[in-house]
């Protein structure tokens, strides 16, 4: 199914963050990202605040992972052993500073394009806001796991549920995964073998979001592209109408 493009009229801002708010988070355009330029255009609050895509406040060890490639950082900074970082924990153990080097992974004082990427994505996420947050923040063609995470699993097992009755069949199904329809619900249905996925069973083996992003990889670039994402743009413009719905 080809996916729906969402188009969103992008809201003007002057806000007085937004310090560097043209020519990009790369201001000297030499392909590189220096800490001034970020310190230029975010703070490490702001930082967060657009990292924290479901909006309670809280950083989880996938974000993480996600951001660094490791958990490392997350327990460094859990100082309570829960399962989730306050900007409070992070702020009061760590500088922008600190933040920034965490993706210069060699060492060098710059970040280059690959070292860079979730750097830009933040800082797209601050400076372009857009009506509801579309799935593609930073309008790149790509999905990245920071970028689905903005759905929960509930919420896309629900945007799939087309009849409501939480029972997931074939049909429904395909809107995601595609050709790996059968694949996934024998590997997560119970002892029915029904072919069909009610909730508790689609959410066997802990699927989550990150787990269906992996599934979904097929090249494993760790990016959604070239139509891999394209039942994700389907379910986005589902679960965004329903939250209209629920506000209206």
């Amino acid at each position: 199914m080809a996916p729906f493009l969402l188009l969103f009229v992008a809201l003007a801002t002057g806000s007085p963050v937004k310090r560097q708010t043209t020519g990009g988070l790369d201001a000297n355009g030499d392909g590189l990202i220096s800490y001034d330029e970020v310190f230029n255009t975010m703070s490490l609050h702001e930082a967060l605040v657009a990292l924290d895509t479901d909006g309670d406040g809280f950083i989880y060890l996938p974000q993480i992972i996600g951001l660094w490639g490791v958990g490392d950082k997350f327990y460094e900074l859990n100082v309570d052993g829960d399962d989730h970082l306050t900007f409070r924990e992070i702020e009061n153990q760590m500088s922008l500073r600190d933040f920034f080097n965490e993706f210069d992974f060699n060492n060098n004082g710059t970040l280059d394009a690959a070292e860079a990427y979730q750097m830009n994505f933040i800082y797209d996420t601050i400076n372009n806001p857009t009506f509801g947050n579309p799935l593609d923040a930073n309008g790149d063609g790509k999905l990245s796991v920071l970028e689905v995470q903005s759905m929960n699993y509930d919420e896309v097992l629900v945007a799939l549920d087309a009849d409501g009755d939480m029972l997931l069949t074939h049909d429904e199904l395909m809107v995601l995964f595609g050709g790996l329809t059968a694949e996934f619900i024998h590997d997560q249905e119970g002892r029915d073998h029904d072919g069909v996925l009610d909730f508790q069973e689609a959410e066997a083996h802990h699927m989550d979001v990150e787990k269906v992003f992996e599934i979904l990889d097929l090249d494993e670039n760790n990016y959604l592209e070239n139509g891999e994402g394209a039942g994700f743009y389907t379910i986005w413009e589902v679960h965004l109408n329903s939250a209209n719905s629920a506000t209206a």
